[in-house]
């Protein structure tokens, strides 16, 4: 057979993978074929792609038919591996896109235009440029992937794809870099939903449309939302009759803070995450701040205890808020036999967790009793 010609003033963008694959067997049926899709349009190789993902390379004779009976040129040969290379280099795009899906919807071939020369290398990513453009309910998002400047990628369609309804806007979707992120911002909306029933689709778009430019990711709209929560995801253990220990709201935190001077409006995902719950104390005129943290099996820990503008609670106060916790069931960590000169070393260490525990008082107890008797041995030695 005589060598397909095929001149072009354009340099040769060459292509790997599957796609050389199938385009060196297109060359081996009709040489020349191989130079040609090298010397294509980014359109026309991104038509040229799809078609490959589509052929039955054991049965070709069906993709032959199918590019046969669309062709304006007589295309046939005994051998259909060349029909095929014959058909994909003297048909337009567009023609090649209807003989593959039955139809080339609008804005289809514009976003084809977009990929640039190099292939996808998930095929299936081809087929599903295809159903954004061509299903009625996909027509939000075939609008979006209209917007999006410069080149196409495979990222942006299959997020795209995936992407809640609310966040089909251009300045959203630039902020969602991998799928990865666009999982953790659907984990983020379904959390929002749940503390904040009174958000409505309509309310979190308007929000949506007034992002701030230092927002690069959206954590700030998240927190924003979470800020507002009307509910929790864990049950409190401390009743909420109790007249000494007050469940603060995620959303007072910012207000309770403010008020003890400290930074418990910076927690806000932790007790949106139901891993830690916050309580207000105020008895015999101990102001503090509990933070709890949630441990299996449902229970809960001290995680901290601390007064106004974060200075140590006294340890009268410090006694009383741990027995009314533990009560209730609240664990505490200890540091068994440290003593009152192992915490101060604990602190000098910034072991402050260590610090300031019920075993160290009750080990300072038996500590100085001791210290007691012994001096008490020596007087009278």
């Amino acid at each position: 057979m005589e060598p397909l010609i095929y001149r072009s003033s354009t340099d040769p963008k060459p292509f790997d993978g599957e796609h050389l694959a199938a385009a060196c067997r297109l060359d081996v049926a009709l040489p020349g074929y191989l130079n040609a899709a090298f010397h294509a349009s980014a359109l026309k190789r991104t038509a040229q792609f799809i078609a490959y993902a589509e052929i039955d390379f054991d049965r070709p004779q069906i993709m032959a038919d199918r590019l046969a009976a669309i062709s304006p040129t007589d295309i046939s040969a005994t051998d259909p591996f060349v029909q095929i290379a014959k058909a994909l280099i003297l048909l337009r795009p567009a023609e090649i896109i209807r003989a593959l899906y039955g139809n080339a919807p609008p804005g289809l071939m514009g976003l084809l235009a977009r990929i640039g020369h190099n292939p996808f290398r998930d095929t299936t990513d081809y087929r599903l440029a295809f159903d954004l453009f061509s299903k009625p309910e996909n027509r939000a998002r075939a609008k979006l992937l209209g917007q999006i400047e410069g080149t196409v990628t495979a990222k942006a369609l299959r997020i795209i794809a995936r992407i809640d309804p609310i966040f089909l806007r251009p300045h959203v979707l630039e902020r969602v870099r991998s799928e990865t992120s666009l999982e953790a911002l659907h984990e983020a909306l379904a959390l929002i939903r749940r503390l904040v029933p009174s958000a409505t689709d309509a309310t979190l778009m308007e929000s949506l449309d007034h992002l701030s430019p230092r927002d690069r990711d959206l954590s700030k709209w998240i927190e924003g939302w979470l800020r507002k929560s009307e509910r929790l995801l864990v049950t409190p253990p401390i009743p909420v009759d109790d007249p000494d220990l007050r469940l603060i709201p995620l959303k007072d935190l910012d207000e309770v803070g403010r008020k003890l001077g400290n930074c418990l409006g910076s927690r806000i995902a932790y007790g949106a995450l139901g891993c830690r719950l916050y309580y207000e104390w105020g008895r015999d005129q101990t102001a503090a701040a509990v933070e709890l943290r949630a441990l299996s099996g449902g229970a809960w820990v001290i995680e901290q205890i601390r007064g106004t503008h974060n200075q140590p609670v006294t340890p009268v106060g410090l006694k009383a808020i741990r027995a009314k916790l533990s009560s209730y069931g609240v664990l505490s960590y200890v540091a068994p036999g440290m003593g009152r000169a192992g915490s101060r070393l604990a602190s000098l260490l910034r072991a402050y967790d260590l610090t300031d525990t019920d075993a160290e008082e009750d080990f300072d107890d038996a500590v100085d009793g001791i210290v007691e008797e012994l001096a008490d041995l020596m007087d009278h030695g």
